[in-house]
């Protein structure tokens, strides 16, 4: 553990951030618990619009479990279901997500039956990143030359 601490110490927070929930069903998971209100596995698996297997669902969820941005209770009447949760770190990383689903709206297409669901949570940029897109902006080239 001590050797995976030090990794952290020195990681990048983009790097960290994206080794730790970056990949296609991670996001898709907290969309569904967090918005979509699927809580327990059948649920999630029967519901996911992008067609998850069972296999990589049980796989996903300890992942994410694991990482600390979902936990689950048991319910009492069966020892096997698990009701699944977002945890503090799950609803800071909502934002997150929601930032994602805008740019994806607006460079990637749309599809109309999610966009109003997504752009009531949408926020603008602050100061500091507008600053920050003016900067990167002027990087830009009007024209390219290849040799």
């Amino acid at each position: 553990m001590l050797k995976e601490n030090r990794k952290i110490e020195r990681a990048c927070p983009v790097g960290l951030a994206a080794e730790l929930v970056c990949d296609k069903w991670m996001p898709v998971l907290l969309r569904d618990i967090g918005l979509f209100e699927l809580c327990s596995f059948n649920q999630i698996l029967k519901n996911n619009a992008e067609g998850i297997s069972s296999g990589t669902l049980a796989a996903k969820l300890k992942r994410l479990e694991y990482v600390g941005v979902i936990g689950f209770t048991q319910v009492n009447d069966h020892s096997q279901k698990k009701i699944y949760y977002l945890t503090e770190s799950g609803i800071d990383l909502m934002p997150v997500l929601f930032a994602l689903a805008a740019w994806s709206l607006k460079w990637q297409g749309r599809s109309e039956q999610y966009a109003a669901m997504v752009e009531h949570y949408h926020t603008p940029p602050s100061s500091e990143m507008r600053e920050l897109q003016a900067k990167l902006r002027r990087f830009i080239p009007s024209t390219c030359e290849v040799n």
